[in-house]
């Protein structure tokens, strides 16, 4: 006897189609919007995005990875944003890079990514306005309310950008350095502002510091992190990282690993881990903090020797930027040889038995490069807003 036929079950082709979906690149499923009603609202639905963007940081490999930067064109008054795929670098004989301002708004200039969001700038009379950017939907979120500090002769600032997962909302974090007047210490203030909140708020705790960081606050697991020197007077201050909880709008302080020198210092995120790194011009030693906030568990994942690399220390001017770390833990580093022709090359670092691979990246691929500012970033479908 023949079976009856049971009907399929719309429900269980709903699940399919997400995990299904959810494992593809942004640019496809960008494009499948248009398929029906329902791929476009499963593209917007919260729920999809958060998937999508677990799976995309999950993956292990290069595809998923962009570069970014800003750039200045000559005389163009305009601030604009350079990008390329990370793995081009490492497998193409051409880098292709595209070139475009923050959604068409003049002033602004990139400071942060987290989970595919870029977080602008803007410098204006009264202050500081930011707003967030996904490069990828090309969606942008209204933008802040004035940031203004404490009014003074100079003042030096710095951003940090993040999740706090607690709210389900994307915030920034602002540091001044505010010089009030000659015969007076400088004054140190931070702020906070959440997308869609009313008005920035003062961070709870935050200790006087002696400068600012050199870079970006790096975000891992609700926090932002900034290596500083904390203090008033030199002969009193300590060199720490800044740790700020986005939940709870506090700060604490985490001591770095023994001997490290403020001013060869950069910090990281690889493989969910904080890490710190300096380079000595002969070595680059990078530690993990194995257990985050716990800063008696930092231990050496490298000691890479420049020896690897023929680079001469005292002839040739050269940095080394780790990129991001694979499952297994091989790490991919961009190396730059300030030179007649300015020099990258990409280094891919096995742990286990310590050799490397070099290949060259084509030249004029970054010919405006501005070291620092480089951000490393995920593609994704987050809405910043």
């Amino acid at each position: 006897m023949r079976s009856e036929k049971k009907p399929w079950s719309p429900l269980l082709c709903d699940e399919l189609n997400e995990e299904i979906l959810s494992r593809l690149p942004v640019k496809p499923l960008i494009q499948f919007k248009c398929v029906c009603k329902g791929w476009n609202s499963l593209m917007s639905d919260p729920y999809f995005i958060k998937l999508h963007l677990s799976k995309s940081a999950a993956k292990d490999d290069l595809e998923h990875l962009q570069l970014m930067k800003n750039v200045c064109l000559g005389s163009i008054p305009e601030i604009h944003m350079e990008s390329c795929d990370v793995s081009s670098l490492f497998h193409s004989l051409q880098i292709e890079t595209f070139l475009f301002n923050f959604a068409n708004m003049p002033g602004y200039h990139l400071v942060s990514s987290c989970n595919g969001l870029h977080c602008g700038v803007s410098e204006i009379p009264e202050g500081y306005r930011v707003c967030f950017w996904n490069k990828a939907t090309r969606v942008i979120s209204r933008e802040s309310p004035t940031l203004s500090f404490s009014p003074g002769i100079g003042r030096r600032t710095m951003f940090g950008f993040g999740y706090d997962p607690s709210s389900d909302k994307y915030k920034v974090v602002a540091i001044a350095l505010t010089m009030l007047s000659l015969d007076v210490s400088q004054k140190t203030e931070m702020k906070v502002y959440g997308a869609g909140d009313s008005s920035w708020r003062n961070l709870k705790g935050f200790p006087v510091l002696w400068t600012l960081p050199k870079v970006g606050g790096v975000y891992l697991s609700g926090t932002l992190n900034w290596v500083v020197i904390k203090g008033k007077e030199t002969i009193h201050s300590e060199i720490v990282i800044i740790s700020v909880d986005l939940e709870k709008e506090t700060c604490r302080s985490l001591f770095l690993p023994d001997d490290f020198c403020f001013f060869d210092t950069n910090i990281g995120v690889f493989r969910d881990s904080l890490c710190v790194w300096q380079d000595s011009k002969t070595h680059l030693g990078l530690w993990q903090m194995r257990k985050f906030g716990d800063d008696k568990s930092w231990i050496q994942l490298i000691n890479f020797s420049y020896l690897h690399l023929n680079i001469r220390p005292n002839e040739e001017k050269s940095m080394i930027l780790p990129l991001c770390m694979s499952n297994n833990g091989d790490f991919f580093m961009l190396k730059f040889t300030r030179n007649a022709d300015d020099e990258y090359q990409t280094i891919l670092y096995n742990q286990g038995d310590g050799k490397s691979q070099v290949s060259v990246v084509p030249s004029g691929s970054f010919r405006t490069l501005l070291w620092r500012n480089l951000k490393i970033f995920t593609k994704s479908l987050v809405i910043p807003y």
